[in-house]
């Protein structure tokens, strides 16, 4: 099977590996895995901050002639700018017939993706389950947070006046 890479050029002021040092790893996992190298494709930015190297490697998937390929990344993180972009890209590229495999990260990028979605989903829950407490907290007249100056929270969760503190909000 015949292996192509990808790599991203790190932009300017973040931390990542040079090409050159995923090239170097790339070349290693071919070694031991016993893939031939194809291509390699490498995301650099331009003058205008536009990368082409995935529209390049989505260009030499869609030729015919390509034969059976694996496409080699760093990381599932690499691929993309951000997370829902890196998803976007891996099934994009395994829609194209490619395999995709990383040389660290999650052996399996789709139940990673699933877990991620659980987790918002999760989060988006328990937030709206939230609003809904203090929206019947509200409705009930109950004290939201912190009493303002020259109030207590009552035995009825009721706001109460504080008398000493009281005479100063009235001086106000």
């Amino acid at each position: 099977m015949r292996a192509i890479g990808y790599f991203r050029e790190p932009g300017h002021g973040s931390r990542g590996d040079s090409v050159a040092n995923q090239n170097k790893a790339f070349l290693t996992f071919c070694d031991e895995h016993g893939y031939d190298v194809a291509v390699t494709f490498v995301e650099t930015a331009d003058g205008d901050g536009h990368r082409s190297g995935f529209r390049q490697l989505v260009d030499y998937l869609r030729r015919s002639d390509r034969g059976f390929v694996v496409v080699v990344a760093p990381s599932l993180d690499l691929i993309g700018g951000s997370r829902e972009e890196a998803f976007r890209r891996y099934f994009q590229l395994e829609g194209l017939g490619a395999q995709v495999t990383f040389l660290s990260g999650p052996t399996d990028p789709t139940a990673e993706l699933v877990q991620s979605w659980s987790d918002e989903t999760h989060s988006t829950k328990l937030g709206e389950r939230v609003r809904q407490a203090m929206r019947r907290k509200a409705v009930r007249g109950e004290v939201l947070g912190r009493p303002p100056y020259g109030y207590k929270v009552g035995l009825r969760r009721r706001l109460e006046l504080v008398a000493e503190e009281a005479v100063v909000v009235r001086h106000i």
